[in-house]
């Protein structure tokens, strides 16, 4: 049973949200003009244009076969006008998203490789499911753990106890264990960072109750698929829980959703086919 952080915890959590990365300027720029109304193509380009690494990563992700269109995407403004809006907000956060785990160690490409593996996860889910906010799946599950890098980056040294404890038995709890050293965890960690990024209120959900997906309100489908995703990174070892044996059908938003062996067996190889072929790309 969770519990709720106590006073003291609160304060190192107010402490924390002093040291919150902003969201780049650009990236920040580009997101507030895309949620405007009647915002033009020719706009976002000009934008995008003045980070040359982000401008590159935005067109090299479109290109991928993750986003696959009929012909190559050559200017940033094709990829606006081509791939659409909310693609694009999805390609740029991917992008600053990727900036939060340099230094690039082992430790840090095991959490960044089950980020991208939940994302891409749960898009297939969404995908297979017919639920309409595949890019919010996406995304939501791109960003379930970002907690675990800000705590990594502030709380290195215990951070980095956890996370080797939970490779070596994965039947231990990383929120568990967090709770334990420093009063919250990963999720709450994760909430704040996306609240102050103004991610949209129902990733902020999801990011808080990727572990309790029965707490979410707003949009409590997505925090289910986002909580199944992270159990199939578990089953296909992604990250640093290893749970091959773990049965994918008892899993509470399996059930939630009511999907059977047979979903469940179906739902596993066709993201294995998305990983193999997509993974890469957000390397």
């Amino acid at each position: 049973m969770e519990t709720a952080p106590t006073s003291t915890a609160l304060h190192g959590l107010v402490q924390l949200t002093g040291d919150l990365p902003p969201m780049p300027h650009v990236a920040s720029e580009a997101l507030r003009k895309i949620a405007e109304p009647n915002t033009s193509a020719k706009e976002i380009q000009r934008i995008l244009a003045r980070d040359p690494a982000l401008a590159a990563r935005v067109l090299k992700l479109a290109n991928s076969s993750f986003y696959a269109r009929s012909r190559t995407i050559a200017t940033l403004r094709d990829a606006v006008v081509v791939i659409g809006l909310k693609t694009v907000r999805s390609l740029v956060l991917a992008s600053i998203t990727r900036d939060l785990f340099d230094p690039f160690g082992l430790t840090e490409k095991l959490l960044w490789e089950h980020a991208v593996g939940c994302g891409l996860a749960a898009r297939t889910v969404a995908v297979s499911l017919r639920f309409s906010r595949t890019e919010e799946c996406f995304l939501a599950g791109l960003l379930h753990d970002v907690g675990k890098m800000l705590l990594l980056t502030h709380h290195s040294e215990p951070m980095r106890r956890i996370i080797q404890n939970v490779y070596n038995d994965p039947d231990l709890s990383f929120a568990a264990l967090e709770r334990e050293a420093f009063g919250f965890d990963h999720a709450e960690v994760g909430r704040l960072l996306a609240t102050k990024w103004r991610f949209p209120e129902e990733i902020v959900e999801a990011i808080g109750c990727h572990h309790r997906p029965a707490a979410a309100k707003l949009l409590p489908a997505l925090t289910v698929i986002v909580h199944l995703a992270n159990a199939f990174c578990h089953k296909l070892e992604l990250g640093p829980t290893k749970r091959p044996d773990l049965d994918m059908a008892s899993v509470p938003s399996a059930r939630a959703l009511k999907l059977g062996p047979e979903k469940v067996t179906a739902l596993e190889e066709a993201i294995r086919r998305v990983l193999e072929s997509e993974a890469s790309t957000f390397s």
